[in-house]
């Protein structure tokens, strides 16, 4: 009885929290996609945000009706979030040790530019 009540509890925060975090994903991402630049980083970011909100929404039909294929989507739902997430943070990753690379290549051309002039 106290497992279910605990059981309850948790499944309506998680349910709570991944509409939270959904829709916040989705403003963030619609934000980030304004710029030309931002778009191919925004827009996945976006879907990530409404895979966890419907995620969040399914928790909670499961919840009210016990239905195992509501539960099956929901956990779908949950992978895809996480699978763009991941994506993500590589990609991100990427591109934050490419940008380190070309400026200490940039940093260095400076250095080494500035030495061969004879500037002080």
């Amino acid at each position: 009885m106290q497992n279910d009540f605990i059981m309850n509890s948790m499944m309506s925060k998680l349910a709570a929290d991944s509409k939270f975090v959904g829709i916040f994903m989705m403003v963030v991402g619609g934000l980030v996609c304004l710029t030309l630049f931002g778009i191919p980083f925004g827009l996945p970011y976006l879907f990530a945000g409404i895979r966890a909100k419907d995620a969040g929404a399914q928790i909670e039909q499961f919840m009210m009706t016990n239905d195992n294929v509501i539960k099956t989507n929901a956990y779908e739902n949950y992978q895809k979030h996480f699978f763009i997430l991941k994506v993500l943070f590589i990609v991100g990753i990427v591109v934050a040790i490419l940008a380190i690379l070309i400026f200490v290549f940039v940093f260095a051309a400076m250095i080494s530019s500035i030495s061969r002039s004879g500037v002080h």
